[in-house]
């Protein structure tokens, strides 16, 4: 890749005048070297901690071997320019969240990080945006132990968006994934977090730590793998995930499970962006849960576990300086409909008032 933008340095001439003279732009090699090369190759961790491994300075890593008794995690996310973060998002941040966001897929399959390559779409490289975006992404990677293991570099045209893609590698022992389809009936339903703020954030276009640098939960996800059944990460909205959890649930079981939830336990668990909204009263409790049931960016975990686990997760939960709620249970009921909303008495809410469709990158969301 080749930068087209240039920098000047001055040089003194004999008649003590300032002459600008353009630096050379960075080529591909430079850019990866200096941002990325030998900070991260000094990283280490699990990927790379046998003798014979290799990280990234060649035309391909190699991985120490995975332990006895564990499976590999393998997932893959894009983030866009204007799609999925604002342009004028901190770079910093960005670095942060285009690993976080991936990270979060590990978590919900109860995964630790092993290593992640990242692969760049650049107008043109900007210097101390570098310094910025790797920075996040670096003290990300290394709090998490997620070594990076390559990745590519590309020049898109001035007008096209930026473009980030990871794919990141996890372990998990064998057979005790946190699998979508898991589902069973008399599993209570649970979220992590509050959730909401994402959305009320790209409405109000502000800057919100929980839009720009998200916490995967990865140490969640790690402990319900002794008690859920199946778990599922909150990145398109909990009425998306929802459905998810229970259309591959009952692919796999073969039952019609359906789930009934409470829409004053999702008045409990709003992000503090929607509660700002709600006490300025410029939403009701109602309509900032419609929200918060829509909100896309989240990147809590979702997931079904016994009802007789409930204390269990509670108290890791606590431990772990997590909230979290249980929004309601599964059983086996008749028809289509996935989702049934109750009120605080427990009465049915009528469909127009209930929580709508979540984010999908294909068709236009429903307006909460």
């Amino acid at each position: 890749m080749r930068a087209t933008a240039t920098s000047t340095v001055c040089l003194i001439d004999s008649q003590d005048a300032c002459v600008p003279m353009s630096r050379p732009p960075l080529s591909e090699f430079d850019l990866i070297e200096r941002f990325f090369g030998a900070r991260f190759a000094q990283q280490g961790g699990r990927a790379l901690a046998h003798a014979e491994s290799l990280g990234i300075g060649d035309d391909a890593a190699i991985l120490a071997p995975i332990p006895v008794g564990e499976q590999l995690v393998v997932s893959a996310d894009m983030l866009v320019e204007g799609r999925h973060y604002f342009p004028e998002c901190d770079p910093q941040s960005l670095g942060h969240k285009v690993l976080a966001v991936n990270l979060s897929d590990l978590a919900a399959m109860g995964a630790r990080p092993l290593g992640f390559t990242l692969s760049m779409g650049l107008r043109a490289p900007r210097e101390a945006w570098l310094t910025s975006f790797s920075e996040g992404l670096y003290e990300l990677a290394s709090d998490t132990g997620c070594a990076l293991l390559g990745g590519d570099t590309v020049a898109v045209p001035s007008e096209a968006p930026e473009v980030f893609s990871v794919s990141v590698l996890g372990t998990v022992p064998l057979g005790r994934a946190l699998r979508r389809d898991g589902v069973c009936p008399g599993d209570q339903i649970w979220v992590s977090g509050h959730l909401g703020d994402g959305l009320e954030a790209v409405r109000r276009r502000l800057a919100h730590l929980r839009l720009d640098r998200p916490t995967p939960r990865l140490a969640l996800g790690e402990a319900l793998r002794e008690w859920a059944h199946a778990a599922i990460d909150v990145s398109d909205g909990l009425t998306a995930e929802l459905r998810h959890l229970l259309t591959a649930s009952r692919r796999r079981s073969g039952q019609p499970l359906v789930a009934h939830l409470s829409l004053d336990a999702l008045e409990a668990c709003l992000g503090p962006l929607l509660k700002e909204a709600v006490a300025g009263k410029r939403l009701s409790p109602r309509e900032a849960a419609r929200v918060a049931a829509v909100s896309g960016d989240e990147y809590e975990l979702l997931f079904a576990a016994p009802s007789e686990h409930g204390p269990h997760i509670e108290e890791r939960a606590k431990a772990l300086h997590l909230p979290v709620t249980c929004l309601g249970s599964v059983c086996v009921g008749p028809g289509e409909d996935l989702l049934h909303w109750h009120d605080s008495k427990g009465q049915p809410i009528p469909a127009h008032e209930a929580p709508g469709e979540s984010f999908d990158h294909f068709r236009t969301p429903t307006a909460p």
